[in-house]
């Protein structure tokens, strides 16, 4: 058999090839996991900014995400900050561009997608920004 014929054989014939995807996990430590009713969501985010300004301004740990219930009893409404949804940022070193993965409450994180997505909209801050949803799991579980 030729090198060529034999890889196209393994690749069609032989149980775990390339057809079968892998299931991929984004590891969160368990705090940004929310384990509540509403499910948790992951989300990465890819954002080229209009300005270094801009970046600072969206990725400001101190951002208000938007109100929902506290993590610890008695569960009270807060107001939730980037920091607390954040488990990832990567710059790239190539301007003014960033990703950045968050998880958190499933209907928390859809609100703060609507809101880039409307900032996005706008032309002010992006001039290009695309999201995807990731598998989270917790760290301990």
């Amino acid at each position: 058999m030729t090198p060529t014929v034999l890889v196209a054989f393994l690749f069609l014939f032989v149980p775990g090839n390339a057809t079968q995807k892998p299931t991929q996990h984004v590891l969160v430590a368990d705090p940004y996991y929310w384990t509540g009713p509403e499910g948790n969501l992951g989300v990465e985010i890819s954002g080229k900014f209009q300005s270094e300004d801009g970046l600072n301004d969206a990725l400001s740990l101190s951002n208000q995400i938007g109100l929902f219930q506290d993590k610890k009893y008695p569960f009270k409404v807060k107001s939730w900050r980037l920091r607390d949804i954040l488990i990832s940022v990567d710059f790239n070193a190539t301007g003014s561009v960033a990703k950045w993965q968050v998880s958190g409450p499933e209907s928390l994180l859809l609100g703060y997608l609507d809101h880039l997505r409307k900032v996005y909209e706008d032309n002010t801050v992006f001039y290009d920004f695309s999201y995807r949803f990731i598998d989270c799991k917790p760290s301990t579980s």
